[in-house]
């Protein structure tokens, strides 16, 4: 996760996501249990740095893209 959000420009620090620790340990748990990982490791081995928006393959999508916009209104 900390590859992927790094590549996003988010942190993963609590206090970058828009409700805090509740929604950083649930991306965390999604991502663990996450049966795509070779996937992941891939496009994030061929991905340029920075990516501008997750991956749609990717179960966090939606959260990274909240963490973003959160990130662009401060």
């Amino acid at each position: 996760m900390a590859a992927m959000t790094g590549r996003l420009g988010v942190s993963t620090v609590a206090a970058a996501w828009p409700t805090g620790v509740s929604q950083l340990a649930i991306a965390f748990d999604a991502c663990q249990r996450c049966d795509i990982g070779e996937l992941c490791n891939d496009w994030l081995a061929r991905a340029p740095n920075p990516v501008v928006l997750p991956p749609t393959f990717c179960p966090n999508a939606p959260a990274v893209a909240r963490a973003q916009q959160a990130k662009r209104r401060d």
